[in-house]
């Protein structure tokens, strides 16, 4: 018997093939949809058969025997991934636009259009992250990979998304999912990985991007040393990020890192001394929380970066949805708008944005 419909994001890459043809084995009606965000460009319109995503993807469903379908969804993407962004760079931000495109879209309006548009009961992807059942509630546990675990990208999920949701590679590791894929003759298993939707937020092709759609991120500044000494000008404070050292182009005799970002006068403040840019606590809004809401004080593990180990914090709720984190050994590169999020031993407990 069929366990029901269910939409598969699909790129057309390792991942999300083998995702598809997993839950077709688990007995899943599965319908594969790649989705269309980026707006069009010049005026020159959307062709789908010039995508390199559509053409892979549909290749792999028809090999499988499962319905492939285009979803447009640049509307929504431009309103809720792009705008966010542009608006965390023009308030001095580094924006992390895969929490808002997991959030929102993979996971809010492809969720939606599986429901109304697909008759599926559910919306699965090829993440690296597990899903599993505690205390009468879907929640979110690392990837069995820690080395490709997205759990950090997805806390924004409420409980009600997490609860449509599927993610059957989260207990393999990328090893598996490749040797799993050759087996079953998956033409995408020995491919270079695919980037899907995701962007360079450093890139000077991405901010460019942005400014075609929103306006100028032009603000001119000058680089100053922590006495506010005038160093050399700059083009704009929305191409540097805490933390940064290289690509900076002043001469300071030594190593100097972004310390601050002023959005007002457009100055970006440089350190020569990695540890002032140490933290000791940090404010966090728009909180999600799994499960439900902590108690008002708790100890945790936060990460404030992909590719960052979690260190050890103790949380402190302000409202609903924002709280105090206090780190217990101070923390370098804490930057405005990344993602904070929240873990008990692999199991995610929820997150915020750094404010």
């Amino acid at each position: 018997m069929s366990k029901g419909r269910i939409v598969v994001g699909m790129s057309g890459g390792v991942d999300s093939s083998l995702t598809a043809l997993l839950l077709k084995e688990q007995g899943y009606e599965v319908v594969g949809v790649t989705l269309r965000v980026l707006p069009d460009v010049a005026g020159i319109p959307y062709d789908p058969e010039k995508d390199f995503a559509v053409v892979r993807a549909r290749e792999v469903a028809q090999n499988m025997g499962i319905e492939h379908r285009v979803a447009i969804c640049s509307d929504a993407f431009t309103q809720e991934v792009l705008s966010r962004c542009y608006e965390d760079f023009v308030h001095g931000g580094t924006p992390n636009p895969c929490t808002y495109c997991n959030r929102f879209i993979k996971f809010g309006w492809l969720l939606d259009y599986a429901i109304e548009e697909c008759h599926a009961d559910k919306v699965a992807t090829g993440h690296y992250a597990r899903l599993m059942d505690l205390d009468h509630s879907r929640r979110m546990y690392r990837g069995a990979d820690l080395n490709k675990d997205q759990s950090y990208f997805l806390f924004a999920l409420t409980d009600e998304q997490r609860a449509h949701i599927e993610m059957p590679l989260g207990s393999y590791t990328k090893a598996d999912v490749r040797a799993l894929a050759l087996k079953r003759g998956i033409a995408s298993a020995k491919d270079s990985d695919s980037q899907d939707i995701c962007f360079d937020i450093h890139g000077d092709a991405y901010t460019r991007f942005l400014e075609n759609h929103f306006g100028s991120l032009e603000r001119p500044g000058f680089f100053t040393d922590e006495s506010g000494k005038k160093l050399a000008p700059h083009q704009g404070c929305h191409r540097y990020t805490i933390g940064q050292r290289k690509g900076l182009g002043v001469a300071m005799g030594i190593p100097a890192f972004v310390k601050e970002i002023d959005p007002e006068t457009g100055n970006v403040v440089l350190t020569t001394d990695k540890d002032h840019l140490a933290s000791e606590r940090m404010l966090i809004e728009n909180v999600v929380w799994h499960g439900g809401m902590p108690s008002h004080t708790f100890d945790c593990f936060v990460q404030t970066r992909y590719r960052q180990h979690a260190v050890a914090c103790t949380v402190r709720l302000l409202t609903e949805s924002t709280a105090e984190v206090i780190f217990e050994t101070p923390l370098l590169s804490v930057t405005k708008r990344q993602a904070a999020v929240f873990y008990e031993k692999d199991l995610l407990l929820g997150g915020g944005w750094i404010s």
